[in-house]
């Protein structure tokens, strides 16, 4: 173990128990709780748990799937960058990147099924096609893709095999790779984008400075920039729970193609606005404007900025503090166009449940206790047999 390895599990270490350790149990504490209040909610019905309404259908479950969704785009990113770019020097992001995207699935659909006014019926989709639907293409696309980062992250499950079965799953696996990232990318572009397209169904709701032709492709882009970001985060994360040494060169990389297409996404959303001669909307100094603007202040503007200047880009702060900001810009927008920009009627309000706020939590803190034991106790089982992808 190098002096680095050490050091940084000395950081995390109280007496006996390392800090690592205890997070892990009040992940696991809030867990339990999150499972007795779905439960509660499950048995006892929407009505009587949420503060849901027909004003109101869509509360913070939806605005969590939303978001989660956009965060998840860390998967098909890092699939794309590594092995249909095959830019392997961010090869050490990749298995960490595509677990937490698979399990941000997974808290989606825990999500979507406590939404669900008949969760009974979640398999409904599946029988009744409605082509027409953007739901019904979402839907499928995520079922799909969800499938594909199973697939993705199989490896370092199959390795855990009886020895005469590893190689030939291991090989198949791995021959199956790009085309599998290729479909992934394929699904991830069409569900990340319509996502954007199920607001231009309701121009009546929507606020202006929100609404436009060109949802579908912000979506999209948004998706790839906090993908990128959360990369960043994400990498450093495993490394600090596996002891190993950063690569400074990696978090540089994400952060220039974070950059890169965050530009992109401010040209496209302020141009937009400028074009549909919107501009007076959000000079208004409204509520809504100014949320508007917070949303590029702090998820795009703040993070280029910090990243370009190199004495700031090169600070262990900034590397953690820019990825973050892009995540909450991205995920402002999401809960935005949701809830805060939906029109309603004078005097209406949501506040969210108690029994919705502890599922909601307790879904988070699941899957980040998973992804906390994936990596330190599992990942890698594949690389350590000799098997890797190239």
């Amino acid at each position: 173990m190098t002096m680095q390895s050490l050091s940084i599990r000395e950081e995390f270490a109280i007496g006996p128990f390392k800090k690592s350790d205890v997070i892990a149990g009040v992940l696991a504490f809030l867990a339990i709780i999150g499972v007795a209040a779905g439960v509660g909610r499950l048995l006892v019905g929407m009505g009587a748990t949420t503060a849901l309404n027909d004003v109101y259908p869509w509360g913070i479950w939806i605005g969590f799937d939303f978001a989660l969704i956009a965060f998840s785009g860390i998967g098909f990113t890092m699939a794309f960058v590594v092995h249909v770019l095959h830019l392997r020097q961010f090869q050490p992001v990749l298995r960490p990147a595509i677990l937490a995207g698979l399990l941000g699935y997974v808290s989606v659909l825990m999500l979507l099924l406590l939404d669900l006014g008949r969760p009974d019926r979640f398999y409904n989709f599946l029988l009744y096609y409605n082509m027409h639907s953007p739901l019904f293409e979402i839907c499928w696309c995520v079922l799909l893709y969800t499938t594909v980062l199973v697939i993705e992250v199989s490896p370092d499950l199959l390795a855990f095999l009886p020895q005469k079965w590893q190689k030939l799953s291991l090989t198949l696996v791995y021959r199956l790779m790009t085309p599998v990232t290729i479909i992934g990318v394929t699904l991830s572009t069409l569900h990340q984008s319509t996502l954007g397209t199920l607001y231009l169904n309701m121009p009546h709701r929507l606020h202006p400075l929100w609404y436009t032709p060109i949802l579908p492709i912000l979506f999209y882009l948004s998706s790839i920039m906090v993908g990128l970001a959360l990369g960043a985060v994400i990498y450093r994360m495993a490394m600090r729970v596996r002891g190993e040494r950063e690569n400074p060169a990696i978090i540089v990389g994400l952060g220039k193609g974070m950059v890169a297409v965050g530009l992109l996404y401010l040209t496209l959303k302020v141009g937009e606005l400028i074009y549909a001669g919107e501009l007076s909307l959000l000079l208004a100094f409204t509520g809504l404007s100014l949320l508007w603007s917070a949303e590029l202040a702090l998820g795009v503007v703040i993070p280029v900025i910090l990243w370009t200047i190199p004495a700031l880009g090169r600070q262990s702060w900034v590397q953690w503090t820019a990825p973050l900001l892009v995540a909450l810009g991205v995920g402002m927008n999401r809960f935005n166009a949701t809830l805060a920009a939906q029109r309603v009627p004078q005097g209406a309000t949501y506040t969210a449940s108690l029994i919705e706020w502890l599922t909601t939590i307790g879904i988070l803190a699941g899957v980040a206790l998973l992804w906390y034991l994936a990596v330190r106790f599992v990942m890698g089982a594949a690389v350590k047999l000799g098997y890797e992808h190239h």
